[in-house]
């Protein structure tokens, strides 16, 4: 920083000084009189026409650089904010359209840059006339503060190019008259002359060459320090450093841009890769969830493009202030110098002849101005168009969306609403055909498992619209679910089969894994018994809980038939083997028939009942004997049925009378071995 420093305060302010000195001592080469600049003619008409009074002369830019620098910056922030809107996957909209803004945008951009640099120089000039004429008045008190160092290289700079203009110009006179020019001396004066004007041309362009140096050198080190650049002309080149696009853009032998009506004008605008067009949105095809973020999105997106148009509104709104303020000045300039020439004739013309072409170049001058502000103006309107349009487009999609997101929720809400007026028709006509509890059970059991699985279905149907990643999805979750719960599966579907026709019912007395019981609750899972035992079958007192699957394994599930509620005994007894068979048959068959006669009614009314749960017919229950020849004699089997209340004492007859049918004959004779035994109940 020390070195930087040392340049400051000896190099720069040396440079300016011989400047300075260099242009004043060349601008006694001349020996010809030559023509003064628009702001020295006007300041010295005004010296000459008001030298009594102390006005301050009238600006010829109406602008303010902090106006100018505020205006591109804001150009710029523009364009950094329209890029992300370039960059959003809008429907509809192809790479020619992003491509289309994006050149749109930056030739906006290069415009305020163009006003910028243009309205510096005539601020540079203006500030040069208004310097110079403070330095006239010799009465005026010296300023109280001194220039600071980017102000003198500003002013300089602006001295040296006054001044090599001044030069070409002497020159170009200097050879118009060297081609009229007759004689050798006079040739000789004429070429003497152009010859100096040439070195002293050349001594202000390398002193132009040095202050340009020390001007950047300056801004770097100005950067090093970590300070913002000090003038317009520093502030605008370090703010076009944002924006790469255009040093890449406007290469070299770049044509000025034309209006932004033909954006072919600049084909070496550089255009980033956009991104590709959506995938074609079906909303008519797309579920609940995919129309909700899709309408989300679709909003965002306007978000967006409002927050662009806006801004865009502010800028063009700027910039209208601007070229009004712009188009005054010029109509105060033209006014002034159509007036003067239609004042008088040709003498007034003739005297008047140096303030109209004042105003020619003021003219031109803010013609170099206005001209960028105008061509952004209409930069600014078509990238408004084409804005608007994405946004009328956005629009109209998201109605779009809303409108089949409003008849999907529509047709979700008809679908449940007949699932469930389904759902009550069947709860019912289950209450009103089927008035047995045990067999209204399973229907209304079915109706919750049938209107469950109709709800989901719909539901998914309806917020889903790519069914088959869904149908694939769901096929791997349930292979997981059939694994991991075969044993659940197998109850929930066992419990179908429980419920079936002929299936088990809350009452029912079953065998099942070697337990016998009472059903007292049958669950989606669970079946729940009433533990039986004894040979009438008298409760236990405990709970049997079993699962569902039991149905599924190898033992067998014995049931009894709904409304039979007998039971069948056994009596055996074995006799000698010389017995005649026919008459121990007849015998015995006539006993059992007669003890049987007494409980005949309830069995047969029983076996009524019984029957009309199935679809064949069968013979109602009787006693039977079975007689067969073993080795300690002929064995006798009495099979009989039994009302389980009444058991005992039928039992007790039985045996009663089965005995005093054998009695004292002695061909029927028991073996001693062969006593009677009354075997366990079966069902």
């Amino acid at each position: 920083m020390s070195f930087i420093s040392t340049a400051k305060r000896a190099w720069l302010p040396a440079g300016i000084v011989l400047g300075i000195a260099v242009l004043s001592l060349s601008a006694g080469t001349a020996k010809q009189p030559v023509s003064k600049t628009p702001a020295q003619t006007a300041g010295k008409s005004t010296g000459a026409t008001g030298k009594s009074t102390a006005a301050k002369p009238v600006p010829l830019l109406p602008l303010t650089p902090s106006q100018v620098l505020t205006h591109v910056h804001r150009s710029v922030t523009w364009y950094h904010d329209l890029s992300a809107v370039e960059q959003l996957s809008l429907p509809d909209v192809g790479p020619a359209a992003r491509s289309q803004l994006q050149q749109r945008a930056l030739t906006a951009v290069r415009l305020a840059f163009e006003f910028g640099t243009a309205a510096g120089d005539v601020l540079g000039r203006q500030t040069q006339a208004q310097s110079a004429s403070a330095a006239k008045g010799a009465a005026a008190p010296a300023q109280s503060a001194a220039p600071t160092l980017a102000a003198q290289l500003d002013r300089a700079a602006a001295n040296l190019a006054s001044r090599e203009a001044l030069l070409k110009s002497e020159m170009t006179a200097i050879d118009v008259r060297l081609r009229h020019a007759r004689g050798a001396s006079a040739r000789a004066t004429l070429s003497a002359q152009r010859a100096g004007i040439v070195a002293a041309l050349q001594l202000v362009q390398q002193i132009e060459s040095n202050v340009d140096q020390l001007r950047r050198f300056q801004e770097s080190a100005i950067a090093e320090q970590g300070k913002p650049p000090k003038g317009l002309r520093a502030q605008l080149a370090a703010l076009e450093k944002s924006v790469p696009e255009l040093s890449t853009g406007l290469a070299e032998g770049a044509a000025p841009a034309a209006p932004a009506t033909s954006p072919a004008a600049h084909p070496a605008s550089p255009v980033p890769a956009s991104k590709p067009s959506t995938v074609n949105f079906q909303p008519q095809s797309a579920g609940i969830v995919t129309l909700i973020q899709r309408w989300f999105t679709l909003h965002g997106y306007r978000v967006q493009l409002a927050a662009a148009i806006e801004e865009t509104t502010t800028l063009e709104s700027q910039l209208a202030e601007m070229r009004s303020q712009l188009l005054a000045t010029v109509r105060r300039l033209v006014g002034s110098a159509m007036a003067s020439i239609a004042a008088g004739g040709t003498a007034q013309l003739a005297a008047q002849r140096q303030t109209i072409q004042a105003a020619t170049a003021q003219l031109r001058e803010l013609s170099s101005v206005l001209v960028p502000l105008g061509e952004q103006v209409l930069t600014l309107s078509s990238a408004q168009s084409t804005l608007d349009d994405w946004s009328h487009a956005l629009a109209a999609q998201e109605s779009s969306v809303v409108s089949y997101l409003g008849l999907r929720v529509g047709f979700l809400l008809g679908w449940v609403a007949a699932v469930l007026v389904v759902s009550e028709i069947w709860r019912r006509a289950t209450f009103r055909y089927l008035p047995d509890a045990r067999r209204r059970r399973p229907s209304l059991v079915l109706r919750r498992v049938v209107v469950t699985v109709l709800l989901i279905l719909v539901i998914i149907f309806n917020l889903v619209s790519q069914v088959g990643s869904v149908a694939t999805y769901a096929g791997f979750v349930t292979a997981g679910v059939a694994v991991a719960l075969q044993n659940v599966i197998l109850a929930v579907v066992a419990y179908f089969f429980l419920i079936g026709r002929y299936g088990v019912r809350v009452g029912d007395r079953v065998t099942i894994s070697g337990v016998t019981g009472r059903v007292v609750d049958i669950s989606l899972l669970r079946i729940y018994l009433m533990e039986l035992s004894g040979p009438d079958l008298h409760p236990t007192g405990r709970m049997v809980v079993l699962s569902n699957a039991v149905l599924f394994q190898p033992t067998a599930l014995f049931k009894q038939i709904p409304g039979a509620d007998y039971l069948w005994h056994t009596v055996t007894l074995t006799i000698v083997a010389t017995a005649d068979v026919e008459e121990a048959y007849s015998r015995l068959q006539g006993a059992a028939n007669k003890v049987y006669d007494t409980y005949r009614a309830a069995i047969e009314r029983q076996h009524a009942l019984a029957q009309r749960f199935i679809e064949f017919d069968t013979a109602a229950p009787m006693p039977e004997v079975r007689v067969r020849l073993t080795d300690n004699g002929l064995e006798c089997a009495v099979r009989y049925p039994v009302v389980p209340e009444k058991s005992a004492r039928i039992d007790q007859q039985m045996l009663e009378a089965l005995r005093k049918a054998i009695e004292g004959d002695e061909q029927l004779k028991l073996v001693a071995s062969g006593g009677m035994a009354l075997k366990s109940s079966e069902i």
